[in-house]
């Protein structure tokens, strides 16, 4: 299938949404150190990051994971609703109130992570299996939910049903090195397009199926796009105030995927997610892609 063919009618989200706690630090502590941030705030991430990139550039999204009931929770649920995120979430089989990410931005940008899941963490087969896995669908899947010990069985039995017609959008995330043998085979056969940077990559390469197309993310370099063992388009990255690095892969695979659904070749829309990663760098927190207005005007 060549991407450009693809019309889909909607994104549906399976990844977690939860809260980024941020705090800008001059370094990371030393074990049993401490270090004075120079700021903090908490906002939505996490799943939101690509959710709210589609919506702002056209493409309907869809929220299918559990937010779960309290504080976190609802302030998701605003977010989603201000980016015009539609939640279609089965509640029945998950508990508290959603996860946290304790992210820390180091002067250049760099993140790291320390995440405690929450209600997004307890999947159950009985939830995921009423949702609609249409063929006329991107269905969005990250690492995270297949390396939660809440949530790894229900997304095996999930891909062992047969019930996904939709075409995957796996992006494994920091979560790569913990990844199952299992489920790196699957994917790799499985999945439509994998977007992940280059260190990921090295862990995925050999479980690649021709068939996958691989967003290949190099961060001020650019980007590529491999389908079949060859390269299929290539866009340069251009130097820009860095700010803060968090979501920007999410941002620039929720920008390919839109511009591709706009009618947009592989080449244009590899270009446009680059310039939207750019966009997000140069701001804070990572829900910050552009509008189709802001995107074009820095072609």
């Amino acid at each position: 299938m060549q991407l450009t063919e693809f019309q889909p009618q909607f994104v549906r989200s399976l990844a977690s949404g939860l809260i980024d706690q941020v705090c800008f630090v001059p370094h990371l502590p030393t074990p049993g150190g401490d270090v004075l941030a120079t700021k903090t705030f908490n906002q939505v991430g996490g799943a939101l990051n690509l959710e709210a990139t589609v919506s702002r550039l056209g493409l309907k999204a869809i929220h299918s994971t559990p937010l779960g009931h309290g504080p976190r929770a609802d302030q998701i649920r605003e977010a989603m609703r201000r980016e015009n995120v539609e939640i279609e979430a089965i509640e029945d089989y998950s508990s508290g109130d959603s996860g946290l990410c304790m992210t820390f931005v180091e002067p250049n940008g760099q993140r790291s992570f320390v995440t405690q899941s929450g209600a997004e963490g307890l999947r159950d087969i009985r939830e995921l299996e009423q949702y609609d896995y249409s063929a006329e669908s991107w269905l969005v899947i990250y690492g995270y939910e297949l390396v939660y010990p809440t949530s790894r069985t229900a997304f095996q039995q999930l891909f062992d049903s047969g019930r996904i017609n939709s075409k995957i959008v796996f992006d494994p995330g920091p979560t790569t090195a913990e990844l199952s043998e299992q489920f790196l085979t699957w994917l790799g056969k499985n999945a439509t397009l994998i977007s992940c940077n280059q260190s990921e990559f090295e862990k995925l390469r050999s479980y690649l199926s021709p068939e996958v197309w691989l967003l290949l993310r190099k961060g001020a370099e650019g980007a590529e796009l491999h389908h079949g063992g060859q390269l299929v388009a290539n866009a340069p990255g251009r130097k820009v105030p860095v700010v803060d690095t968090n979501g920007a892969g999410d941002v620039h695979t929720g920008a390919f995927l839109a511009a591709l659904a706009a009618g947009n070749s592989a080449q244009e829309s590899l270009e446009l997610a680059c310039r939207a990663a750019e966009f997000s760098i140069q701001l804070e927190g990572g829900c910050s892609g552009p509008t189709w207005q802001q995107l074009l005007e820095l072609r």
